[in-house]
């Protein structure tokens, strides 16, 4: 089905092409959010991306991975933009925490406790690699290779910040709760 999609579109098929954008909008959105961490700055890349894509859609390998092409052309592009903006700080909102939260490898009782401003504050006494890891995977949902890609180190690489920032989270929010349970905080 995508295979056709992508050839309908490499023929100029506007339609194909906008079931393609509305297949990946999700994925493009939520990773160029956790790159850019401005969501100006993300609609500005998002929308650039599907430019590339529509620009370069010819030059598109049928039978390659179309979802890990069209996430290194948004990664380059918001390469290109940071390049062009002083970086912006922005907090976690409620669903990036929910998000976290709920996935299924850090879903212990501890880390479902938390309120948000400790989970944040968790999050920011991470390394800025592990805290990047942390949101590649869990608030764009990419999976490590894609990550490995995006980010330009080895799959083991990503494997180990991914396995230390969890333990990291999980070992101070541990911490926080055992604190509150004897009557410490």
């Amino acid at each position: 089905m995508e295979h056709e999609l992508i050839a309908r579109a490499q023929q100029g098929d506007t339609l194909a092409f906008r079931e393609l954008v509305e297949a990946y909008s999700d994925l493009v959105w939520r990773t160029a959010r956790v790159l850019l961490r401005d969501s100006a700055r993300a609609e500005d890349a998002t929308q650039e991306a599907w430019l590339d894509v529509w620009q370069n859609l010819h030059r598109f390998e049928l039978g390659r991975p179309f979802r890990s092409w069209l996430l290194t052309l948004l990664a380059n592009r918001c390469r290109m933009i940071a390049r062009r903006h002083t970086p912006t700080v922005t907090p976690l909102t409620q669903d990036d925490e929910d998000l976290l939260i709920g996935t299924d490898t850090t879903s212990e009782p501890a880390l479902q406790r938390e309120t948000g401003d400790e989970l944040r504050a968790v999050l920011a006494a991470l390394p800025p690699d592990q805290q990047h890891v942390l949101e590649l995977r869990y608030f764009a949902d990419l999976d490590l290779a894609e990550i490995a890609s995006l980010t330009g180190v080895p799959l083991g690489t990503v494997k180990s910040r991914l396995h230390r920032s969890l333990y990291a989270v999980r070992a101070r929010l541990q911490h926080n709760y055992d604190l509150i349970s004897n009557g410490g905080l």
